[in-house]
C-alpha cells in the first residue's frame, strides 16, 4: 500500500458555515456557471451564491416555510441550488425528486415526506399544481423559470426575503450539525425507492473526506442531476470547497456544446457519459485520419505497460477545439464502467477514477487517487468510513451515515447489524493494497439447486468483452418447480453499431459461439444456457442502473 499523505481539506458543521466561509475566501471568484441553451454563459461568484441562498431562507422565514419540508422538482439549475441550500440554513428539509419518475410516484413522494412548499422548473408547474390540488399541506409553490411579476415566481417569492422581522429571526436561527439536510430518495433498480435523510454534517463530512484523496483540478463540469447525492457531493460540494470554478448541465442534449464552451479539466459522470466521451474522442482520432496508428500506439504504450507516454500529444492535437481539449480526469460512479473503455482512456491521456458510494453514506464510501488509482477497483476508503465483510457482503460505519429512512424505523433497523453497521448489499473485497474491489449485489447472487452460488455482475462482466454485445443482464431462469431450479440466463442488447447489417438469427448464431467458448473454461454451474436479445437498451434508472426485477420477471413470462 503505497504511502500517500491525505490533502488538504475543509470541514463544515452545516451549510450555513460552509456559504459563509466560501465566500469569505473566494468572494467574486465565479462558483457557478450555467449555460442558457447552450451558448449564453451566467457565472455566479461565490459571494452572490451565499447571498441568494441567504436571501432565499430570509424568505422562507417570511412566508412561514421556514423549517419545514420542502420538494424541490426540477432539473439542474443555480435556483435549484440556492433553494437547496437556502431551505437547509432556514431549518428545512429539501426533497429531491428524480424529475424522470412519473407523475403519481412523484405525488406519492411528495405526500410521504410530508412536503408543505414544493419549488419546481417552469416545465413542471401543471404537475406541481395538480399536486398542490391533491395535498391539502401544500402552502405555496415557487416556479423556477417563471416570468418575474408571476407571484409564483423564484424572482417574486425572493422579494419576501427583505422583510426586516424575517430577516432578524433567520440572522438569530442556530442550526444543529445533526439536523436533516434532506430526504433523498434511493434509485433502487429492485425495490420501492426509500426516503433517506441526510443530515448536514454527514453531507458536508463526505465531501470533504473525499477532498482528501482527489485533486479537483481547475474547472470541473458536472453531468448529474443535483437531486442525486453523487450529483450534489461529488459534482458540487467537492468543487466549491476548493473554490473551483463548476458548470452544471441543465439539459443532456447540450452537454457536448457546453463542455466545448467551459473546457473543463475535470468531468463527474456516470458510465453511459463516459461512453459518449469515448466515442467522440474516437471519432476526432478517425477524423484526423490517425485511427490505425492511434490502435498500433495502444498496443505499444499496452506491452511497455506506460499508457500515455507515444499517443499523448498526438491525441491532444487531434481533440483541440472540442469539449475534452482540456479534459484529463473523470469521476465514475453509479454503476459499473467497462475496463477496456477506461484503458483506452488512460492510452488517451485521461485518468477514469472510479468511486463507490450508496445514498445512505451521503454517498461516497470510497474513490480512486489520482496518484494511486487502479482501473479495476472503486478505490481507497475514505477516512471517515470503515468497512468490514460478512460473507462478501460490504458492511459500512462512519460520520456520513444516514440518519435512517424517514418515518421507517423497522426499515432503517434492518440495514443494520447488531452491531449497528450499515449493510450495503453488495459483495466486494480488500486487495492487499487497500482498494475495494466490487464483485456484485447479494440480492442478485444466483443461487443453484447444489448450493453453488454465482454472481450475476460477474458473468456480465465478462459477456460484455464479447464483440457484438453493447449490455447485457444475467440472471437465474427458473427451470423447475422449486425457487433454486435454475439456469443461468443472459439477456443480451446487441451493439446497433455492429450489428446494422444481420439479422436476428444471424446475431443470436454468432453470441452463441462466443458464450460456447466462454462456456467451456467455465465449471457446468456457471455456464450460460439460455440467451435472448432485446431490440432495445435495458429500463433504467436514473443513474443508469438496470431496472433488474422489472426485467427479469418479464423474461420468465
Amino acid at each position: 500500500m503505497k504511502n500517500i499523505p491525505q490533502k488538504e481539506s475543509r470541514y463544515y458543521p452545516t451549510f450555513r458555515e460552509f456559504l459563509t466561509d466560501v465566500s469569505d475566501r473566494y468572494a467574486d471568484a465565479p462558483a457557478i456557471t450555467t449555460y442558457l441553451r447552450g451558448s449564453k454563459r451566467h457565472d455566479k461568484s461565490f459571494r452572490e451564491l451565499k447571498e441568494d441562498s441567504f436571501a432565499f431562507a430570509s424568505a422562507l422565514f417570511a412566508s412561514g416555510l421556514n423549517g419545514k419540508h420542502v420538494a424541490l422538482i426540477g432539473e439542474n439549475s443555480y435556483e435549484w441550488l440556492v433553494s437547496y441550500f437556502g431551505t437547509a440554513i432556514a431549518g428545512g428539509v429539501s426533497i429531491c425528486i428524480d424529475t424522470e419518475h412519473a407523475d403519481q410516484t412523484i405525488l406519492e413522494m411528495v405526500q410521504q415526506a410530508d412536503a408543505e412548499g414544493i419549488i419546481c422548473s417552469s416545465a413542471l408547474r401543471n404537475l406541481c399544481s395538480t399536486i398542490e390540488e391533491e395535498i391539502p399541506q401544500i402552502k405555496r409553490v415557487i416556479v423556477i423559470g417563471g416570468k418575474e411579476d408571476d407571484p409564483e415566481s423564484f424572482t417574486s417569492f425572493l422579494l419576501m426575503s427583505k422583510d426586516a422581522e424575517a430577516q432578524h429571526r433567520f440572522s438569530a436561527y442556530q442550526i444543529d450539525p445533526k439536523q436533516t439536510a434532506s430526504i433523498v430518495y434511493t434509485s433502487g433498480t429492485t425495490s420501492t425507492a426509500k426516503p433517506v435523510m441526510l443530515s448536514h454534517s454527514a453531507i458536508l463530512s463526505n465531501a470533504a473526506d473525499s477532498l482528501t484523496i482527489l485533486d479537483s483540478r481547475e474547472r470541473i463540469f458536472n453531468s448529474l442531476p443535483l437531486y442525486h447525492t453523487y450529483g450534489l457531493t461529488c459534482g458540487v460540494l467537492c468543487g466549491l470547497i476548493r473554490g473551483i470554478n463548476v458548470c452544471l448541465s441543465c439539459d443532456l442534449k447540450r452537454m457536448v456544446q457546453e463542455m466545448t464552451q467551459f473546457k473543463p479539466n475535470l468531468l463527474v459522470a456516470v458510465p453511459l457519459i463516459i461512453e459518449v466521451i469515448h466515442k467522440i474522442i474516437w471519432s476526432s482520432i478517425e477524423k484526423a485520419g490517425k485511427k490505425i496508428s492511434v490502435q498500433r500506439m495502444i498496443k505499444l504504450e499496452s506491452l511497455l505497460h506506460r499508457p500515455g507516454v507515444i499517443i499523448g500529444t498526438g491525441i491532444k492535437a487531434a481533440l483541440k477545439g472540442t469539449c475534452l481539449e482540456e479534459l484529463d480526469v473523470i469521476l465514475s460512479g453509479g454503476a459499473y464502467l467497462a475496463q477496456n473503455i477506461a484503458k483506452d482512456l488512460l492510452h488517451m491521456g485521461i485518468v477514469v477514477l472510479q468511486g463507490y458510494g450508496i445514498t445512505e453514506c451521503s454517498p461516497s464510501i470510497s474513490c480512486n487517487r489520482n496518484e494511486d488509482f487502479s482501473l479495476d477497483s472503486v478505490g481507497m476508503i475514505l477516512p471517515g468510513n470503515e468497512v468490514k465483510f460478512i460473507e462478501d457482503e460490504i458492511l459500512v460505519r462512519g460520520y456520513s451515515m444516514m440518519s435512517g429512512y424517514y418515518k421507517a424505523p423497522e426499515l432503517t433497523a434492518e440495514s443494520y447489524d447488531e452491531e449497528g453497521w450499515f449493510k450495503t448489499g453488495d459483495l466486494g473485497y480488500l486487495d492487499k493494497k487497500g482498494h475495494l474491489h466490487i464483485t456484485g449485489r447479494k440480492k442478485n447472487l444466483i443461487v443453484m439447486k447444489n448450493g453453488k452460488k454465482v454472481a450475476a455482475e460477474e458473468m456480465e462482466n465478462e459477456i460484455r468483452k464479447m464483440p457484438l454485445v453493447k449490455e447485457v443482464m444475467v440472471y437465474g431462469a427458473l427451470s423447475g418447480a422449486s425457487t433454486d431450479d435454475v439456469k443461468i440466463a443472459a439477456i443480451i442488447y446487441p451493439d446497433p453499431a455492429l450489428t446494422e447489417n444481420m439479422s436476428n438469427y444471424e446475431i443470436l448464431e454468432q453470441l452463441q459461439v462466443y458464450i460456447n467458448e466462454m462456456n467451456a473454461k467455465l465449471p457446468i454451474y456457471k455456464q450460460v444456457q439460455m440467451i435472448n436479445i432485446r431490440e432495445t437498451d435495458f429500463e433504467r434508472t436514473a443513474s443508469r442502473k438496470i431496472k433488474r426485477q422489472n426485467i427479469q420477471e418479464n423474461a420468465q413470462g
